[in-house]
């Protein structure tokens, strides 16, 4: 019975050891993942800031490109006032929708909510009673179809003056 307690102590020891080892492999792999996360992170931090900057900077020249569409006038008076709002609103969805924060219609909606005295839906019906190509731009859901969608109002605009 000696020699079986004994193996039972040294079979104990044996797995604290084995689990203490197990352990400290784990915690060395937590940290190296930690620090490749937050590297990931900065990283996306630093790809969002360049993104937001590149199109705040395309949205400068829509906006310039509206204004001329604007001073012109156009007989399609609806797309004047809509585009307008999609232009007006491009630097508060597009910070918005880079940092991760909301979608890029989640950020128009909430722009349009509290900025304007405009509806969304009104908004949105007016959107669906567009061309093909507007209603894919407005439902791929993205910065750089948002800004595509305003170009694409703007060009058409331009085509109707």
């Amino acid at each position: 019975m000696n020699i079986t307690i004994m193996g039972s102590i040294a079979l104990a020891v044996f797995a604290m050891i084995f689990l203490y080892v197990r352990g400290e492999n784990f915690k060395r792999q937590a940290r190296q993942l930690s620090s490749s996360l937050d590297g990931a992170s900065r990283e996306t931090k630093y790809l969002s800031e360049i993104v937001i900057e590149l199109a705040k900077e395309e949205q400068k020249l829509l906006r310039e490109r509206f204004i001329k569409v604007q001073r012109l006038g156009s007989p399609k008076v609806e797309l004047l006032r809509f585009s307008g709002l999609l232009v007006e609103a491009s630097e508060s969805v597009i910070s918005d929708s880079a940092l991760g924060h909301k979608s890029v219609q989640q950020a128009f909606k909430h722009y349009v909510a509290n900025y304007t005295p405009v509806a969304f839906e009104e908004f949105n019906s007016f959107i669906l009673q567009q061309d093909t190509q507007i209603r894919q731009l407005w439902t791929k859901n993205n910065i750089h179809s948002y800004l595509d969608l305003c170009k694409a109002c703007i060009e058409d605009l331009e085509r109707a003056s």
